[in-house]
């Protein structure tokens, strides 16, 4: 499509809506990161309440260490795909930006959590951040299967703040099942 400084409203809306499904088929094709992250998240919380309920194992939250080979995955991956893009658009910028930031808040509090040894308080505001991430990107992509994901993960944060650490772990590894992993299989399975 050529630049005009005269577009009429209907050309307009046509260029915001080819951005928009743009950012989409970018997603679709990187709906890889939401399947990855929500089956190592939900692998590691779900391993870390076996070892934590069921063992003796004295650090079951190594559990967690998992999530060294998505962060290691997805900076490789990242720089490949940026390699590869010919044409970058606003929402697509915007959505790695924000998927960026989010990974910088999500390693930033478990230093905090670790620093203080707040791991006891973590898994609920976990929860709401992936829960106002996903409604953010969903709301973004039009894709309401993301947005009513990331929703349901206020009430499961709500309900998780009465129930013990370890059942914390059961709670963390649902909200990631409801707003990364059956969003992006979702997503994965629309046709282009």
């Amino acid at each position: 499509m050529t630049t005009s400084d005269n577009l009429s409203p209907e050309q307009s809306l046509k260029l915001i809506q080819a951005m928009i499904d743009k950012a989409k088929s970018n997603v679709k094709g990187d709906g890889f990161y939401f399947l990855m992250w929500g089956w190592l998240v939900f692998i590691a919380a779900i391993l870390n309440f076996i070892l934590m309920k069921f063992t003796t194992f004295e650090r079951p939250y190594l559990a967690w260490t998992l999530l060294l080979i998505g962060a290691v995955i997805s900076v490789i991956k990242g720089i490949k795909a940026e390699n590869k893009v010919k044409v970058k658009t606003y929402l697509s910028e915007t959505m790695n930006y924000f998927g960026i930031s989010l990974g910088i808040l999500y390693g930033g509090l478990a230093f905090v959590f670790g620093y203080y040894n707040l791991w006891e308080q973590s898994f609920p505001i976990y929860i709401l951040l992936y829960g106002v991430g996903c409604f953010f990107m969903g709301s973004l992509l039009q894709f309401n299967f993301l947005k009513w994901g990331g929703l349901l993960c206020i009430p499961v944060m709500v309900a998780s703040l009465f129930v013990s650490y370890q059942w914390q772990l059961l709670f963390m590894a649902f909200a990631v099942l409801v707003s990364y992993i059956i969003p992006g299989h979702i997503l994965n399975a629309k046709p282009k």
